[in-house]
């Protein structure tokens, strides 16, 4: 079994990653309102480029954060059962 500096090393990196997604959101949400709201007074529609690619980049984070945290706790089961066998 790991010991406490073991874990504690594993969930810090964990709410380092999580926080990292979430930071990346806000900054995402919030540059793309700015876009909007600048492309909206101008009479354009330009907005949506930047925001859709930019999405697709935080998409892609997401989906490599929710995987990498769902292989851990596969990681840990795994783990526990190779404990119990033993």
């Amino acid at each position: 079994m790991a010991n406490d500096k073991e874990l504690y090393k594993i969930a810090k990196k964990r709410v380092y990653i999580k926080n990292g997604l979430k930071i990346h959101v806000a900054v995402y949400i919030i540059v793309s309102i700015v876009l909007f709201i600048i492309s909206f007074t101008n009479g354009q529609k330009w907005w949506i480029y930047p925001t859709l690619g930019w999405g697709i980049g935080v998409a892609i984070h997401f989906v490599s954060v929710v995987s990498s945290l769902g292989l851990n706790d596969e990681i840990k089961k795994e783990m526990k059962k190779l404990q119990e066998e033993e």
